[in-house]
């Protein structure tokens, strides 16, 4: 309880953002192209079913993302369904130009057409967390992910 009192009183208003990060656990990231390669394959990671984010980078990162992975784009459910996973399936479709739902893989299509590079060989990682929205914005804020037009919506709760 004292680490916690003086957690606070160091951090201050970024008491809350430190909370949320430290509890994100980050799987991958995974080079789209092992993620497809690999679907059939049972001991794979596959993404939850609710209550995370992703994020979509240039490069791969180690433990967390930082700014070195290129960030281009953070997301998670737009509602509170157990949809994440779906969320993730259409943000892939989209990046190939399967446009379906993801205004994320559209914006990836594009950048990657502008900029010659094949969608296979970029990254995606995924966090579970406690609160989706609270976590994809601290990600944008953190991040500042390259492709995001719009911010993210806020918490109402927190």
């Amino acid at each position: 309880m004292r680490r916690k009192k003086e957690l606070k009183r160091v951090l201050g208003q970024d008491y809350d953002d430190f909370t949320v990060w430290k509890s994100m656990k980050w799987i991958g990231p995974f080079k789209i192209d092992s993620l497809l390669d690999n679907c059939l394959d049972e001991w794979h990671p596959w993404p939850p079913e609710a209550n995370a984010v992703y994020l979509v980078s240039q490069k791969a990162w180690k433990t967390r993302p930082t700014g070195d992975c290129i960030p281009l784009y953070v997301g998670s459910n737009t509602g509170r369904s157990p949809r994440f996973r779906t969320r993730v399936g259409d943000l892939i479709a989209d990046m190939f130009g399967f446009f379906a739902h993801s205004s994320g893989g559209q914006s990836l299509y594009n950048h990657c057409k502008q900029e010659r590079i094949n969608p296979k060989q970029l990254y995606i990682g995924w966090a579970g967390c406690s609160c989706m929205r609270c976590a994809e914005n601290l990600l944008y804020d953190y991040l500042e992910p390259k492709l995001n037009k719009v911010r993210p919506s806020r918490c109402l709760d927190h």
